[in-house]
């Protein structure tokens, strides 16, 4: 009897439970499924670099992990230079459902990088956002007094130490402040400010001069090249001499860092390891150029430098250039500098296209290639240089424009100081009208 019970009480069971309505499909629940949430949840984190900050550590602080990290570094390393990331820079995460697809990363108020991942190509995309900015000219120019340095009135003038350190270092090419600096000596610089709602958010250094009795005169003109990232964009004489206190040619006619020289975490590997070089975006086939005369002392392949050639140069030291897609050179040849000797490639262990280009000294020991000093400065020449003759044609130009308005706005301020006989003045306020146009 107990067993009947038992299997009636069951059965009523499994009956109420089959006879439970079914709900449609499509329709909602007031519970949410734990594998798919009823709505999407979007989370916006927002941050900056902060100082003692790396790259990662930054990226952590608005819950990107180290993986997601690695992998949205290698998407932007060759539109960004990770290597120039500074205090202040901002960085923004869109997570949907805890799931990052969108990253923007910004050094100034009128840049900003962005990656969208696209869930049905399974890729991330990049795009580049500008704001509108326009371009102002200015000049600076003043006199040594018994207390004063170049830097210093410089920098009492507002302008951003990296401006300031940039006006002196070209000056420094030509001229021994320590010894030749002396009360009275003379210096101008001409800037071109681009602004953005009426602030300086980029200086370029269009034009420096310096003139004393024992410092001489000496003037220097900015050059800029039409690709962008260009290692010839420098500072010039009128006659094509580079102002460059490092003489060393690049290896690529470009520079623009993917990965600098120092400890990192490996873009294949994930794992930090010391990168004894620095690592040059450049596309496949690009030519690669020896920075220096010398004599090739590698020109071989392994599983992780792929194609790599080493020339031993004057001083002792050799350079390395890795993952070639081509080598141009063999062991014992001698090159000279700016030389052709490989195309870039992606041999060897490897994320993508690039150049990686190291450094050791005399000694055997890597050092940063960048921080390099010891060949002659380059020398512009044919197309280049009737380019820079031309752009320095335009800087006297804006310079003798910039003085007129000077002289214009004196000339005003005059007039209008002057008693002006009655039938005299008609005349006379068109004649101010005029000039103040000008």
């Amino acid at each position: 009897m107990l067993k009947l019970l038992i299997i009636l009480l069951v059965s009523s069971g499994l009956v109420s439970c089959d006879q439970s309505p079914q709900r449609p499909i499509g329709t909602t629940n007031s519970s949410i499924s734990p594998l798919r949430p009823a709505n999407d949840s979007i989370t916006i984190k927002k941050g900056e670099v902060k100082s003692g900050q790396g790259l990662f550590q930054a990226l952590k602080s608005i819950s990107i992990e180290n993986v997601w990290a690695l992998k949205l570094i290698n998407q932007l390393r060759d539109e960004v230079e990770f290597s120039k990331i500074k205090v202040g820079d901002k960085l923004e995460a869109t997570f949907k459902n805890e799931e990052l697809i969108k990253f923007s990363f910004s050094q100034n108020p009128v840049e900003t990088h962005t990656v969208t991942y696209d869930k049905k190509q399974g890729k991330w995309e990049y795009s580049l956002e500008t704001l509108e900015t326009f371009w102002r000219p200015r000049t600076l120019e003043g006199e040594l007094r018994p207390d004063s340095t170049l830097e210093g009135d410089l920098i009492a003038e507002g302008l951003d130490r990296s401006v300031v350190n940039e006006v002196v270092n070209v000056l420094l090419c030509k001229v021994n402040f320590r010894m030749n600096a002396r009360k009275g000596d003379r210096y101008k610089v001409l800037l071109s400010e681009q602004i953005f709602e009426q602030r300086v958010v980029g200086t370029k250094v269009l034009f420096t001069s310096y003139e004393g009795k024992r410092a001489g005169k000496h003037e220097a003109f900015f050059y800029e090249d039409q690709e962008k990232g260009s290692t010839y964009t420098a500072h010039y004489t009128e006659n094509g001499q580079a102002l460059i206190n490092s003489g060393l040619r690049y290896p690529l006619s470009r520079l623009h860092i993917r990965s600098s020289y120092g400890w990192r975490t490996h873009p294949v590997t994930g794992r930090r390891a010391m990168h004894r070089g620095v690592d040059l975006r450049g596309r496949v086939g690009e030519k690669v150029h020896a920075v220096a005369a010398g004599k090739v002392v590698i020109s071989s392949y392994n599983k992780y430098a792929g194609n790599k050639v080493g020339i031993r140069h004057k001083d002792g030291s050799t350079s390395y250039y890795y993952h070639l897609s081509k080598r141009g050179v063999k062991v014992g040849q001698w090159v000279r500098s700016h030389q052709v000797i490989g195309r870039v490639g992606a041999t060897g262990r490897v994320t993508g296209a690039h150049l990686h280009f190291g450094f050791k000294r005399p000694n055997g020991r890597w050092m940063d290639p960048l921080n390099k000093r010891m060949i002659a400065t380059p020398k512009l020449s044919g197309e280049k240089f009737s380019k820079l003759t031309f752009q320095i044609a335009m800087i006297r130009g804006t310079l003798a424009d910039l003085e007129m308005s000077k002289q214009s706005k004196y000339l005003v301020a005059r007039i209008n100081d002057l008693n002006i006989l009655p039938e005299r003045e008609d005349k006379l306020a068109k004649l101010t009208n005029f000039i103040t146009e000008l």
